[in-house]
């Protein structure tokens, strides 16, 4: 027999046939007009396989004239890992889910230690204040306090009437109380008109409240 098996290229042809081999002494036979799958006979047996990579099943023969004789071996070793394909394109993005429930409140947190006392701030006491009467018939009252410390005799006093009162027919008269006679014991309220005069106090007298507060 002519000698052109070349083993490997042979097998070559007959897997890219679709043709699985296993061990040493099996094959699968395939024809080309049925591409059914037939059981290999009992060995001993040899295959063939023509130009078109049809293979045959021979037994006890020898490859006819236009074939050539294939052994067949043990399985190769695997080949090397292919490329990895490309990513696919990216899915459109889903709905966003329904909103869940609101979880429970959480309990309470121990209260907090107590802060600590601020310093006391400055305490004043640097003042007088009361109310005096200027009787009917009189325009001023003198009101007495209690020195200041140190005695200092540059206090102010502001003084209000603490009622209403008739003084007279006189529509234009308007009352104005003064204050005169600043002593680091006492002073006097005096009530006269816009225009200075002295104005005495109708009937029933006048109330007035008065405070004093040292000048810095």
């Amino acid at each position: 027999m002519k000698s052109l098996t070349k083993k490997m290229r042979l097998v070559s042809i007959g897997l890219a046939a679709g043709l699985t081999f296993g061990l040493v002494g099996t094959a699968a036979a395939v024809t080309s007009s049925s591409s059914t799958v037939k059981s290999s006979p009992a060995a001993p047996y040899m295959a063939c396989a023509t130009r078109q990579r049809v293979l045959k099943i021979m037994q006890y023969s020898t490859c006819p004239a236009g074939t050539f004789e294939v052994t067949v071996g043990a399985r190769g070793a695997t080949g090397a890992r292919g490329p990895r394909g490309v990513t696919g394109a990216k899915g459109p993005r889903g709905v966003t889910g329904a909103r869940g429930v609101t979880g429970a409140t959480g309990p309470v947190g121990p209260a907090g230690p107590v802060g600590s006392a601020g310093p006391a701030g400055p305490s004043f006491t640097q003042w007088h204040a009361g109310r005096a009467t200027i009787v009917a018939g009189s325009n001023s009252i003198a009101v007495s306090i209690t020195a200041f410390t140190g005695s200092p005799d540059n206090y102010s006093v502001t003084a209000t009437f603490s009622q209403a009162a008739n003084w007279g027919s006189d529509n234009s008269t308007v009352p104005v109380l003064v204050i005169t006679s600043e002593t680091v014991t006492g002073f006097t309220i005096e009530v006269v008109n816009d225009s200075g005069g002295t104005l005495k106090a109708p009937s029933g007298g006048v109330a007035i409240n008065w405070i004093a507060i040292p000048q810095n």
